[in-house]
């Protein structure tokens, strides 16, 4: 009986280090981690400004698609630093009557298309909480904050007229996402939040917008 308890003092002590060390890593984490991933929001309540004509609910409700990036900074077990920039990109075209020019009215009107192409893009940053465990499960919520730049062309090209026209808006931004880290392999997990956020950007024409959007994004964290 003694030498089977001292047996297995010898392997409890043996593996313990090796069992701790495992557990440490897993919820402790790595220092700095990388994001990449595809995105997608939708948002509301934004015009657009061409030579103050305006243009609304024509921004990213179809087709608002593009990208997230981030570096994340684990400073405690459950606080981390995160500075995020993410793109998203749109399309939306149109076929318009254009009137001809003639001498006599009333004119014909001949059809052209008419594209309007939106960017929004954000660079934030803010503190993350993580609830790390020892299972590949890591659910996490974070609250940014920076600047969003929008930027939307307008163009139509046929036999009556060619124009293109331009509008640009930067403003404060916030947001707050929350989602789940899936471990992966000892190098990757994979990462999936939902976003929600609100922009107050302006232009000349229009000083005070609020943009607000909704959307998800799903990628691959590097640890």
């Amino acid at each position: 009986m003694r030498k089977f308890s001292l047996f297995v003092l010898v392997g409890v002590f043996g593996w313990a280090p090796w069992m701790f060390g495992q557990s440490a890593d897993s919820v402790t984490g790595p220092k700095l981690e990388w994001y990449v991933g595809y995105s997608a929001i939708e948002t509301n309540d934004h015009v657009f400004q061409f030579r103050g004509i305006p243009v609304g609910d024509l921004d990213y409700d179809e087709k608002g698609r593009g990208f997230d990036a981030a570096a994340i900074l684990n400073v405690r077990r459950y606080f981390a630093i995160v500075g995020e920039f993410s793109a998203h990109f749109s399309s939306n075209g149109f076929l318009i009557p254009v009137p001809t020019n003639c001498s006599q009215p009333p004119c014909a009107s001949v059809t052209q298309p008419l594209s309007i192409n939106p960017r929004m893009f954000y660079f934030l940053a803010g503190p993350e909480f993580k609830w790390r465990n020892r299972t590949r499960f890591t659910p996490f919520i974070n609250g940014l904050a920076g600047i969003a730049h929008s930027h939307a062309t307008l163009t139509t090209s046929g036999a009556s007229v060619d124009l293109s026209m331009t509008d640009a808006e930067s403003g404060f931004a916030v947001a707050a996402d929350g989602g789940l880290e899936v471990r992966i392999a000892k190098r990757y997990s994979f990462r999936g939040y939902l976003i929600r956020s609100g922009a107050f950007v302006g232009s000349p024409a229009l000083p005070h917008q609020k943009v607000g959007a909704v959307g998800w994004s799903a990628g691959i964290l590097f640890h």
